[in-house]
C-alpha cells in the first residue's frame, strides 16, 4: 500500500507540472504579462491541486482573470483548470508509467 501511495504522489506532482504548463500557455495566449505568467503555477499539496501566483503578482493576476469595471476578464486560469479530461489522461498515464517501474509487467495484468 505504501508503494501505491508513493506512486499516486509522484504522478500528482508530475501532473501539477503539466497543469502549470497548460495554465501558463493559456495565460500567454490571453496576453498576460510575462512576469505574471512566469510566477504562477499549480502545486500539489495536502492531497489537492492548487493554483499559486506569487504574492507580488496576485492582485494583477486577479484583475486579469476576473476583470474590472474597465477591463474584460480573460479567465486563463479557469479555462486551463476546466481541461479535466486532458489532465485526467495525463495523470493516469503518469501513474501507469510509475507503477510499471515499481512492479513487473506480469503483476499489472
Amino acid at each position: 500500500m505504501k508503494h501505491i501511495h508513493s506512486a499516486v504522489e509522484q504522478a500528482a506532482k508530475q501532473t501539477s507540472r503539466y497543469m502549470t504548463g497548460q495554465m501558463r500557455k493559456e495565460a500567454k495566449a490571453s496576453g498576460w504579462p510575462r512576469h505574471v505568467v512566469a510566477n504562477m503555477g499549480v502545486i500539489y499539496d495536502d492531497k489537492r491541486f492548487q493554483v499559486h501566483v506569487h504574492d507580488r503578482h496576485f492582485d494583477e493576476a486577479q484583475r486579469l482573470e476576473y476583470g474590472t469595471e474597465h477591463d474584460r476578464p480573460t479567465a486563463a486560469i479557469r479555462r486551463a483548470s476546466n481541461r479535466t479530461k486532458e489532465t485526467d489522461q495525463f495523470f493516469m498515464s503518469a501513474l501507469k508509467n510509475i507503477v510499471g517501474e515499481l512492479w513487473p509487467s506480469w503483476f499489472l495484468r
